[in-house]
């Protein structure tokens, strides 16, 4: 899909849920929509100058909270963003570079049904970041 075709999907869909597209909330959809790799709160900021500071954080929160974005803890324990497509999925992130791939299957159907038995807790959802280092990175640790 081509980045207009993502960023208009992606603003048909907050519209249809009720939600105004001022011209700064379609600026920060259309910057998301072109970004592949993770990205901080601050730099998506720092980038939409033109965007009041508020306003990106909102829609950062509103993206977020609708499954359109998601939330990476780094191997440093920082914390980055990138779209998701709303498909439940976890992360694989590399402590060299902190590139992240995304993981379909979790396969943790039975954990999450024994710590439900064991606590009583009603679990509504789980995340999981795989840590490890890339083949790019070994490759470079290894010529280094």
């Amino acid at each position: 899909m081509t980045i207009a075709g993502e960023t208009g999907e992606l603003l048909d869909g907050l519209r249809g849920q009720g939600f105004k597209i001022t011209a700064p909330r379609s600026r920060v959809i259309e910057w998301l929509a072109a970004r592949d790799a993770n990205f901080t709160a601050e730099e998506l900021a720092a980038e939409l100058e033109e965007v009041g500071r508020a306003t990106v954080y909102r829609t950062l929160k509103l993206l977020l909270d609708q499954g359109l974005v998601c939330k990476v803890v780094l191997g440093d324990g920082s914390v980055a963003y990138r779209m998701s497509h709303k498909v439940h999925h976890h992360h694989l992130v590399c402590l060299g570079c902190g590139a992240t791939e995304d993981i379909g299957r979790c396969g943790v159907g039975d954990v999450i049904a024994t710590v439900r038995e064991a606590t009583g807790y009603e679990v509504v959802g789980h995340r999981i970041e795989i840590y490890g280092v890339c083949p790019a990175c070994r490759q470079g640790r290894v010529q280094g």
